[in-house]
């Protein structure tokens, strides 16, 4: 029984993570393990539950929380009742604990006692309960479509009369309905089907596999699968003649199996050398694909894989050592490594909170790179934490948000951002620094296009993006409005003279000639300019004026500035 419990610990905690309360008693009705669900669906058992105490004193606790005053009296016969139920239960059945809506299971172990299991379920409408707790034709097989191996079970005459999604996918099934009533021999054929051809030997051994196996149930053997793929297969048979399978994917192990036997066969190892590589080979390719460091409940670093050095910059040396979590923090600290994670993560490093509580965040470290890290707390003490490289992740997310905001012909920002910008600056605090919008329309650029084409004309509008962004200061936006449509929003305007030298630099620049394959060409620009407050106080405001401005401009002969609010006065062109 001694050598389950650690599985039995792993299957807890993974449950757990499924919102599942398990606890797990021994043949005498004793209690050896419990996850932390259980305690939040009854949490009358903290701190009292214990390695062997009896299921009856923990009944005891339940009742002594449920039963009325006037009921107290009958509370051995509803203990007695309880443990009946426990000893002889089959189909889950739903009670209410504290408000919550509960079903449970109870599965015998064998060789071990019995396994309780809880969910919640709020849902009144579904009289069969939770999924994952309904019965079907065998009880308690649903709980498997939860785990990543093919499950297969079968009737005493070996047709199936279950399997789980990964089983279906193993072997290529139509799916999990096909397979009832059928032999294990029937999906191995379907996995096959067509493919026999390109490993005919393969294929052959494994029905003569099939064959020997099948009649010995609990010995395990593995299965070619097409595609170089393994199967590996352990089954056991219940008393009353029901079988059960796990189907676990051995692929890799078996490509890596290859290797080590070439090994041995150079290097003339021996039998439980080759064992106990393969055996730390499997163990690492559990983490290959992110960078893993478990901390202990002492706060010493006990293990960090290649990935987890090379993410976070980490030597050899210092990893060899077992270095504390907090000396590991110092060691990045010195390093420069932390200046951009959040004082509060840190916070919760150097006083231990992430010993108690999940988080995750991104880091960015000092060359550039982004990485994702999760902490997750381990059951009875330390943290196992994952760190994944996501900076070309950041990358793209970052050039999506470039695209969503900026015209794609000219770099400029778009009008969408443009107006954004100038509804900031029309919100400003009252008495701050006033500024100028000039709508720009670019005069003479119609029959570059008609005469020389849209590719010509498209560089004209890059070749002006630019200009206009030179001549812009910075903290000025600068926005393609659409077509041949600009909008500049010069910020620190406190006299019209500095808007109209800003209009005029535009003016000059846009004007000059410009030689774009082997064409010279020459445009112009008619400029309209609102000055906040003067000519408006909200962005939409400012905007039709400027543009009520650049029109105007452009109906006095165009090349010009035309300033709202001064049309009345000759000077007010210029």
């Amino acid at each position: 029984m001694g050598k389950g419990l650690p599985l039995l610990r792993s299957v807890a905690d993974t449950l757990d993570s499924l919102g599942l309360a398990v606890c797990v008693f021994d043949d005498a009705d004793n209690t050896l393990l419990w996850n932390r669900q259980f305690l939040k669906f009854f949490p009358e058992h903290a701190a009292h539950i214990y390695v062997g105490e009896p299921y009856r004193a923990n009944l005891r606790r339940f009742y002594q929380g449920r039963l009325a005053a006037d009921e107290m009296a009958k509370i051995d016969q509803y203990i007695d009742s309880g443990i009946a139920r426990h000893r002889n239960q089959q189909r889950p059945y739903a009670f209410e604990h504290l408000g919550v809506r509960l079903w449970v299971s109870s599965l015998p172990l064998p060789g071990i006692g019995r396994i309780r299991i809880w969910q919640a379920h709020t849902s009144a409408t579904d009289p069969q309960g939770p999924t994952i707790l309904a019965t079907t034709a065998i009880d308690g097989t649903a709980l498997f479509d939860h785990v990543p191996d093919g499950v297969m079970v079968t009737g005493a005459d070996d047709r199936i009369l279950w399997a789980n999604g990964p089983f279906v996918q193993m072997y290529g099934l139509p799916n999990r309905t096909a397979a009832i009533g059928a032999h294990l021999e029937w999906a191995y054929r379907t996995a096959w089907q067509g493919l026999e051809s390109q490993s005919p030997e393969l294929f052959e051994a494994g029905l003569l596999t099939l064959s020997e196996h099948t009649r010995f149930t609990g010995a395990p053997f593995e299965l070619p699968l097409p595609g170089a793929r393994w199967s590996r297969v352990i089954g056991q048979r219940s008393p009353d003649g029901k079988g059960f399978s796990a189907h676990v994917d051995i692929t890799v192990l078996k490509r890596q199996q290859q290797q080590l036997l070439e090994a041995e066969r150079r290097a003339r190892e021996s039998e439980a050398i080759l064992q106990e590589k393969s055996a730390l080979l499997e163990a690492t390719l559990t983490y290959m694909e992110q960078g893993v460091m478990m901390v202990n409940a002492d706060r010493v670093v006990v293990l960090c894989n290649r990935r987890a050095r090379e993410l976070l910059n980490l030597p050899q040396s210092l990893m060899d050592s077992r270095p504390t979590l907090d000396a590991l923090t110092d060691y990045q600290l010195a390093a420069g490594e932390l200046v951009h994670v959040p004082e509060e993560v840190l916070t919760s490093v150097r006083t231990g909170d992430i010993f108690d509580r999940p988080y995750a965040y991104d880091r960015k470290r000092r060359d550039g790179r982004v990485v994702e890290i999760h902490s997750m707390p381990i059951a009875g003490g330390g943290v196992l934490r994952t760190y994944t490289d996501i900076t070309e992740r950041r990358h793209a997310e970052e050039r999506i948000r470039h695209v969503a905001r900026h015209d794609g012909l000219t770099a400029l920002v778009n009008r969408e951002v443009f107006l954004e910008s100038l509804a900031t600056a029309c919100a400003a605090e009252p008495g701050s620094a006033g500024f100028a919008v000039h709508f720009i329309d670019i005069d003479r650029f119609k029959p570059i296009n008609d005469n020389y084409g849209h590719a010509i004309g498209d560089k004209v509008l890059a070749l002006i993006a630019d200009r206009m962004r030179i001549v812009a200061r910075d903290g000025d936006v600068v926005a393609r409005m659409g077509g041949d449509e600009f909008a500049v929003l010069q910020c620190r305007v406190e006299q019209t003279e500095q808007a109209l030298g800003l209009a005029h630099r535009l003016l000059e620049d846009i004007a000059r000639d410009m030689e774009i394959e082997s064409h010279r060409l020459q445009v112009g620009a008619s400029i309209g300019v609102a000055l906040y407050p003067s000519a408006g106080l909200d962005a939409d405001t400012l905007l039709r004026n400027a543009d009520a401005a650049m029109y105007a401009a452009k109906a006095h002969g165009r090349d010009c500035v035309r300033v709202f609010g001064a049309h009345d006065n000759p000077a007010s062109v210029y």
